[in-house]
């Protein structure tokens, strides 16, 4: 399989994690302690501890909920025999897979694309997603952080060379797509049978399943 860009992973949500202590394979290894580009942000989002493990392990439901809540850029998320693959209009694609997990984090490994109007070059990458977070009552906070490698010397060259337009489009992209994750998730944690009576077929047997209705908040609650 080709690989592509993980800029895709950011997109995506934007769903991952696990800590530096664990180990990992060797090419993720490499990424993280090795990378041609990092970036980290904060964020906090009002659910249980429950709620926001389950979201990030279920990618493909949240990214067919962004669809439904028409957020931009329109991603299209699909599974794979080993995680599920992204892709958006603005020619950013990768295939992702969950590489760590523990109680209080996930990490998501990437390969992908980055084939953007805004950055001047093509390039390859392979990349990293860790969400490390905490929990107070009906709150989770912490931080995520991206790391990316190109995949080659060509890649990374170009990925330097424009790390200034990268970086920003990452730090833009990731602050917008944790808002809007945050606005789904706490749909989720406060106002389920909104998003139910919005959902229908496969979509919401999906929903149902990994946020049964006995353990989410009823209308009115």
């Amino acid at each position: 399989m080709p690989k592509r860009s993980l800029s895709v992973t950011i997109a995506a949500l934007l769903f991952l994690g696990a800590t530096l202590v664990q180990a990992y394979e060797a090419q993720v290894e490499e990424v993280i302690n090795i990378p041609t580009l990092t970036c980290k942000k904060d964020f906090s989002v009002d659910a249980t501890f429950e709620i926001w493990n389950r979201v990030l392990d279920n990618p493909q439901i949240i990214g067919q909920l962004w669809d439904i809540y028409k957020f931009q850029p329109p991603y299209k998320v699909t599974g794979t025999d080993t995680g599920f693959h992204v892709s958006d209009p603005s020619g950013i694609t990768g295939d992702i897979r969950q590489v760590g997990q523990s109680d209080r984090a996930r990490t998501f490994y990437g390969t992908g694309r980055f084939d953007h109007w805004a950055v001047p070059s093509f390039f390859t990458a392979d990349g990293i997603i860790m969400f490390e977070y905490r929990t107070d009552r009906d709150r989770v906070s912490g931080e995520v952080n991206i790391f990316m490698r190109g995949d080659n010397g060509i890649s990374r060259f170009a990925m330097k060379i424009f790390s200034g337009i990268l970086t920003r489009r990452i730090n833009n992209r990731l602050e917008t797509h944790l808002e809007n994750m945050k606005k789904i998730i706490e749909d989720i944690a406060n106002e389920p049978h909104k998003l139910r009576d919005a959902l229908t077929g496969q979509l919401l047997n999906d929903f149902d399943r990994v946020f049964p209705p006995a353990e989410t908040k009823p209308a009115g609650g």
